[in-house]
């Protein structure tokens, strides 16, 4: 069995390794021949946790996915103390650490379908940003103008910072333009991006100037308020996000291409009846103002029906189209897993340990 840390991830695997599997993976999703577990993308478990913080509770989630032609199973997990707060600007935001602040466990094991053996266990860090900007991708190869060459970011962490290179890994982007509530991560992010993709990035002083006249919008934050407006919406323009409340309401309404990630939401299951937590106050207050979540809008199509040529996804330019790219997919990690061990196999990357120890005479 091989143990891949996130620092064997990002030696091994590239953005187009990515984008390349992901797209195959929801090309057999649309064929019926791939699956996630659950169908709607994740499970979440709450339970109460002490602890100093006000609201604190325990999460653990996960999901699976399994793709027969890559013959790989994949599961997904995390396991988090998380609690509410505000940031500068008074937006409540979740704040999440395994043990102490700073230190995050979230892994992804990988077994085969061929033998049931269990093939590697990863760390999830840079595995998680690069699975879902490549799907971000995915979605822009398919909804996004051929033409495209700006893109307007809100958020200046470490989705924006894959965002920006699955981008430009599937369309001609010449500029980029990012905001975000912290001048200097903002500032840094400008100058760090601008030299690893070698076109004009550049730190704007409000979300209206970074999102005017671009071609693509991606809001990459962890805020639980909407920050896309829809008289940011202009005609030809493509919307993605990666948290469900980021988008108005009013503006997925004026799009005229919805594109859903996966049919149906996540599973949540709570150990306690306690008093909600900031974040499910902000939720049902966003649901009663804004109606139902896009999730449960099952008419929809996804970027599987998309994919997979069910359905088609831009047919003209003028269109306005949003890709809902929430909430995750083991598939996604079914895909990007096989080729990260094909390559660490390949490169003789990762620590091995004993299979012997994974496996037992008990039969359950």
């Amino acid at each position: 069995m091989l143990v891949l840390n996130n620092q064997d991830v990002e030696r091994l695997l590239s953005m187009k390794d990515c984008i390349e599997v992901i797209e195959e993976g929801y090309r057999e999703l649309g064929a019926g021949l791939a699956a996630n577990f659950p169908e709607g993308g994740r499970m979440d478990v709450q339970a109460p946790s002490p602890g100093k913080e006000p609201e604190r509770c325990y999460i653990w989630g996960g999901l699976a996915g399994v793709i027969p032609k890559r013959e790989i199973f994949a599961l997904r997990i995390k396991s988090d103390i998380r609690y509410p707060e505000r940031d500068i600007n008074g937006v409540p935001t979740h704040k999440k650490f395994c043990i102490e602040p700073g230190t995050y466990c979230g892994l992804v094991f990988l077994f085969s379908t061929r033998t049931a053996e269990p093939l590697a266990v990863v760390n999830d860090g840079v595995i998680q940003h690069l699975r879902v900007a490549a799907t971000s991708a995915v979605a822009a190869k398919y909804l996004a103008r051929t033409d495209s060459e700006t893109v307007g970011l809100i958020g200046s962490g470490g989705m924006a910072r894959t965002h920006t290179l699955a981008f430009c890994a599937v369309l001609p982007i010449k500029r980029i333009k990012v905001f975000s509530t912290t001048p200097a991560h903002r500032s840094a992010f400008a100058m760090e991006m601008s030299d690893k993709t070698g076109i004009e990035v550049r730190a704007v002083d409000s979300p209206e100037e970074a999102v005017n006249g671009v071609d693509v919008l991606s809001s990459c934050t962890d805020s639980l308020s909407q920050v896309v407006k829809e008289t940011w919406l202009e005609p030809g323009m493509h919307v993605t996000c990666v948290l469900s409340f980021e988008v108005e309401r009013k503006a997925v309404e004026k799009a005229d291409v919805v594109v859903r990630h996966l049919r149906g939401g996540a599973i949540g299951v709570k150990a306690a009846a306690a008093e909600l937590d900031e974040h499910e106050r902000v939720r049902r207050n966003l649901y009663q103002q804004y109606g139902s979540p896009l999730e449960e809008r099952k008419e929809l199509p996804t970027l599987a029906d998309v994919v997979s040529g069910n359905v088609p996804g831009r047919t003209e330019k003028r269109q306005i189209t949003y890709f809902h790219n929430v909430p995750g997919s083991g598939v996604q990690f079914a895909a990007v897993g096989a080729r990260l061990l094909e390559l660490a196999k390949k490169e003789g990357v990762g620590r091995e340990i004993p299979t012997e120890w994974f496996l037992q005479d008990i039969r359950d």
